[in-house]
């Protein structure tokens, strides 16, 4: 099984899952319709769904043309219900609300060949324990380190309130390390608020060396299929 980064960031966001009967699943749209095909590799017969998090452009600007296509899409953050669980081919998808500065926003619970799979994005913490969740991977985001940010003025407002800071990424991390196996951080700033050594010395404080760490990069592709135990 493989997940793949299309995009990543506040000039877009996507992901693809490719589970290992070949079926696709999208995280977010927030890029253009044709960069979503390539980055697939032109592959819609196997197309299963698109998952979306939230209603903005970085992450939902290809939706419509999606649906248009055929392509089921979950849109959770359009429904009063707080906790959805669906399914989508093989995919089982649980989402549920994460705080996004007054923005709806929901994060993800997906489980796919014996594997779960946790994707948060653009929240300011987790409101839930998922500890007992038996979560395997996790991609999500770490937007800034207080230390790096001006002082409060808008940008900095927009950020603390609506995206997740490096310690309260590490302290979350921390409480679901038991069946954790792999870490894909996503949707960092590009302002220099996040420094990315310091960040993975303090993540390693606390996260096993048995758990790998990496960066979500744009065209880059993981196997998440590979459970040591």
């Amino acid at each position: 099984m493989i997940l793949k980064t299309l995009k990543t960031g506040s000039d877009g966001n996507c992901y693809a899952i490719k589970a290992d009967n070949g079926e696709i699943l999208l995280l977010d749209a927030g890029i253009p319709l044709d960069e979503i095909k390539k980055g697939i590799g032109f592959d819609i017969a196997n197309l299963q769904g698109c998952i979306v998090s939230h209603e903005h452009k970085d992450h939902s600007l290809s939706v419509n043309k999606l649906r248009k296509m055929g392509i089921p899409m979950m849109l959770p953050y359009r429904l009063e219900a707080k906790r959805i669980r669906t399914t989508i081919g093989s995919y089982i998808i649980e989402s549920f609300p994460v705080p996004h500065n007054g923005v709806e926003n929901r994060a993800f619970l997906i489980t796919i060949d014996g594997v779960k799979i946790l994707y948060a994005t653009d929240y300011e913490y987790i409101p839930y324990d998922l500890s007992n969740q038996g979560i395997n991977i996790a991609l999500v985001e770490m937007n800034y380190q207080t230390n790096r940010i001006a002082d409060m003025d808008e940008h900095r407002r927009h950020v603390v309130f609506g995206h997740a800071e490096e310690k309260t990424v590490i302290d979350f991390l921390s409480s679901i390390k038991k069946n954790l196996r792999k870490v894909i951080l996503c949707h960092m700033s590009k302002s220099g608020s996040l420094d990315k050594r310091t960040a993975m010395d303090n993540l390693r404080e606390v996260i096993p060396e048995y758990i790998s760490i990496d960066w979500a990069t744009a065209g880059e592709s993981y196997n998440i299929s590979t459970i040591p135990f």
